[in-house]
């Protein structure tokens, strides 16, 4: 198997660290983790080739998006692309030292945000929140200070690596608990045609315009381009160069050349009547297309948001829900497609088996995962061609208690 250093934010045993094991794992890469303090240092250390790759979290299902990251991936634009993606269920336990009883723990170790997804789980267990810098940190600070009054609230994988034990299992307070991480390398990739894609862009609108914003998403829906996301955040001037971007890829066969259309951003500097800074609220437009940076429609979409746009950055284009660890060479074997499936398979429940939700199915089972459908319609010989286990009656579909 071939080797790739991979970087990450936390100590051994964070989620991240669990996170790149998956998806290296699935591409049949052997992992060289390293931790980095902060997010900002991993992408330093991927900028300067101290790393081959970095895995990041971008959004929680609960907690909402990582801004900082967002900033950091325009930030170092050009220097940074993203390969990949994977959604990771976050399963929080209650760690402790060897030998401790539960009812010897009084506290409770971790991250905010960790708290916060357990809160419910350590009110009833009578258990004093301990805010602390990371989930994996704490686990290593419980071993170093030997604190038998303390457990930590992170993964198993930590406490395998820490030399904890388990006190309990899945203590999060919402099951819906996924973060999604982005890989980033320092190459593009462009995946194969056929292979369904994501391509992330960052924009920012004309100024004070009345509807620049509807415009310019309106070049994406017009050509019947879906968004799965879209997110703001503060444009700091200098943070994009005043030209605004070219497509970098033309779909086979367009005759059409990128244009390019210079904008200044003094455009974005305001001042009032006395000639004194005032407050300038400007923004820049994160979205992630469902649609690859070669087709046609992309491209013609792109070249038309750089026309009404102040700047536009290509940040990536990727495979949906997988990831392509090396750029695709003419001289070099297509590099493969890896799927992000899980190492621990979810129990997915779908109500309603239309057509919907025979596609969600599909899609499910396809990553390894176990489905269970039910509907006031018999579909039971389409669900067994899928490999659904189908049930007629709700009290046994919910008995099956999907996460």
């Amino acid at each position: 198997a071939a080797m790739a250093s991979v970087g990450y934010q936390g100590v051994p045993g964070a989620y991240s660290e669990a996170a790149a094991m998956e998806v290296f794992g699935n591409a049949n890469v052997e992992l060289v983790p390293k931790g980095f303090n902060s997010f900002e240092d991993v992408f330093l250390a991927l900028k300067a080739g101290d790393i081959d790759f970095a895995v990041l979290p971008f959004e929680n299902t609960l907690g909402g998006s990582i801004h900082v990251n967002y900033d950091l991936l325009l930030r170092f634009h050009g220097s940074v692309h993203i390969l990949g993606e994977h959604s990771f269920r976050v399963r929080h336990s209650l760690l402790a030292l060897p030998g401790v009883k539960r009812e010897e723990v009084l506290k409770a170790m971790s991250h905010p945000q960790a708290l916060a997804q357990t809160e419910g789980y350590l009110r009833a267990a009578n258990l004093t929140p301990v805010v602390a810098y990371d989930t994996a940190g704490s686990a290593k600070q419980i071993v170093e200070q030997q604190m038998r009054d303390t457990a930590a609230v992170a993964s198993i994988h930590a406490a395998k690596v820490h030399g904890l034990q388990v006190l309990d299992s899945g203590i999060e307070d919402d099951a819906n608990n996924f973060t999604r991480f982005l890989i980033l390398g320092k190459s593009p990739v462009s995946p194969p045609f056929g292979v369904p894609a994501k391509t992330s862009v960052m924009f920012v609108p004309k100024s004070h315009e009345a509807g620049s914003l509807f415009k310019a998403l309106s070049v994406f829906a017009v050509r019947d381009i879906n968004l799965t996301k879209i997110e703001s955040r503060p444009h700091k001037k200098g943070s994009f160069e005043a030209t605004a971007v070219a497509v970098e890829t033309r779909a086979a066969g367009s005759d059409a050349k990128p244009r390019k259309r210079a904008r200044s951003e003094d455009d974005l500097t305001a001042v009032n009547t006395a000639g004194k800074p005032v407050a300038n609220f400007e923004y820049a437009f994160y979205v992630d297309l469902l649609a690859a940076a070669s087709e046609e429609r992309t491209q013609n979409a792109l070249r038309h948001l750089s026309e009404i746009c102040v700047a536009v950055k290509l940040l990536g284009c990727y495979p949906l829900d997988g990831v392509m660890l090396q750029p695709q060479q003419a001289e070099l074997p297509p590099s493969p497609v890896v799927a992000t499936v899980r190492a621990t398979p979810l129990r997915i429940g779908i109500v309603g088996f239309g057509t919907f939700g025979q596609f969600l199915a599909r899609r499910w089972v396809s990553r390894g995962h176990t489905v269970h459908a039910y509907s006031r319609t018999d579909y039971s010989a389409v669900a067994q061609q899928l490999g659904v286990s189908y049930h007629s009656d709700l009290d046994a579909f919910t008995a099956q208690q999907p996460d």
